[in-house]
């Protein structure tokens, strides 16, 4: 059995050095936040500091409960990944959001070895009178009276024909070998990116893996954006907040200097094109060393590659046109991530207070900006990122379905006197990007209001 007390390791001592004020409400700085080897960070390195951090062994720990998932694995609807993934740690948030089916508490009941009476890492509550919990309740009220029928296939039908765009771009680059053409090409590569990120939260599907059309992998991103981003958002433990440190730092306290105050959200767009490749770097690394396997889904740009070389019979025409289609998706992907939703004055980051309190909803909501001039778009929606706060709540639940939950989700905000989150928090694309400045800029934080 595991321990009730989290057992001294050398990387659980390190943490204590940290500056306590960027813990926000965790035990500690995280083990392996800054990699193995300085300025590599990877989804390896991440989850392996979760499972030194929880040390729950081969169980997984939902609330006051430690559960033996291994024989459900392999019977998992979401795909038996996400159960491996996440073996040994805590994984209540990423339970209570990603299920809306109230039979899964009976299910997980079956599965159950033992109380344990260890206070979890998480800051967060999931309180049952609590706003998250209440939400939940009356999201699946709603939905069990207006049942959400077919409205994903939109979501499907806009992600295949992206597909189907990018197939004949490629062709059309490999046959014309033009530049301008494998610039086009990585702009689809590009939408089908970020469309393809609606699948690889549900469970698991060939659509997932048009992520894997590009250099980044849906496998890793499953650990560094639904596990780690999506729970923990603008904390120590989000790995999308230090993924870019010491260089593009959106924590807040007074330790940044003049360069990633005021020029980092300027010189950050020179590394941008070559976020792909770095990321393809690091998996190579990774694999190498032993730290993850290779996916077969690793060799779709590796196979474009070959096809450009067959198609031009010159690897360096090949490999310029393969540049040019990876370097373009790279710099627009990255490009609508850092303005998404996330990095404001007015939002939470490491250093600051929560706002209102520790709900783990409430939190999301503090993290969370919308965007109003895409949110009513189901197009604008899939390709940036658009109705962030609901997706943030649900997401397992299909972009194309998100908007039948946008009253409920409105009426629970009023009920919880937070509905200013409504009247305040949509501004314009145009206020996010400034706001991305004013971010890295800030050095003050906030406090209780």
């Amino acid at each position: 059995m595991p321990p009730d007390a989290r057992e001294r390791t050398p990387e659980l001592d390190a943490v204590a050095k940290k500056d306590e004020s960027l813990w926000d409400g965790f035990h500690g700085y995280p083990s392996q936040r800054e990699g193995r080897i300085p300025y590599i960070k990877t989804a390896a390195n991440w989850i392996e500091g979760r499972r030194l951090d929880d040390n729950y062994g081969p169980y997984w720990r939902v609330r006051n409960g430690l559960y033996d998932l291994s024989d459900w694995m392999d019977r998992h609807p979401g795909g038996s990944e996400w159960l491996r993934i996440t073996r040994g740690t805590d994984i209540t948030e990423s339970f209570v959001s990603s299920h809306l089916d109230p039979s899964v508490e009976k299910i997980l009941a079956k599965f159950h070895v033992r109380d344990i009476t260890t206070p979890r890492n998480s800051p967060y509550t999931l309180d049952d009178d609590g706003f998250y919990m209440t939400l939940k309740r009356n999201v699946q009220k709603h939905l069990k009276e207006n049942p959400l029928k077919k409205t994903k296939s939109r979501s499907v039908a806009i992600q295949d024909g992206l597909l189907a765009a990018f197939a004949v771009t490629f062709v059309a680059t490999a046959y014309s070998q033009s530049p301008w053409m494998a610039v086009l090409c990585g702009a689809f590569l590009f939408l089908n990116v970020n469309c393809a990120h609606n699948f690889f939260h549900q469970r698991d599907s060939w659509r997932m893996y048009i992520w894997d059309l590009s250099m980044i992998s849906s496998y890793e991103w499953r650990i560094t954006h639904a596990l780690s981003h999506h729970i923990y958002t603008n904390t120590i433990f989000d790995f999308e907040l230090s993924g870019f440190e010491p260089f593009l730092d959106f924590k807040v306290y007074r330790g940044k200097n003049l360069l990633q105050r005021r020029m980092m959200g300027f010189l950050v767009h020179l590394i941008l094109p070559l976020f792909f490749l770095l990321e393809f770097l690091k998996r190579i690394v990774t694999i190498a060393v032993g730290w993850q396997r290779l996916r077969p889904e690793n060799l779709l740009p590796i196979a474009e590659l070959l096809v450009l070389v067959v198609a031009t019979s010159q690897w360096s025409q090949a490999l310029l046109l393969f540049s040019l289609v990876q370097f373009t998706a790279s710099y627009f992907f990255g490009a609508i991530g850092v303005v998404a939703g996330h990095h404001h004055p007015d939002l939470f980051h490491s250093g600051d207070q929560y706002r209102y309190g520790k709900d783990w909803g409430l939190c999301q909501l503090d993290s969370v900006r919308e965007r109003h001039d895409i949110d009513d778009n189901l197009l604008l929606t899939l390709l940036v990122f658009g109705n962030h706060a609901l997706h943030h709540l649900f997401p397992t639940v299909d972009h194309g379905q998100l908007h039948h939950l946008e009253d409920v989700f409105r009426t629970t905000c009023q009920t919880f006197a937070i509905d200013d989150y409504q009247r305040k928090q949509r501004p314009g694309t145009w206020s996010m990007i400034v706001g991305t400045f004013g971010q890295l800029a800030r050095v003050s934080p906030r406090k209780d209001e």
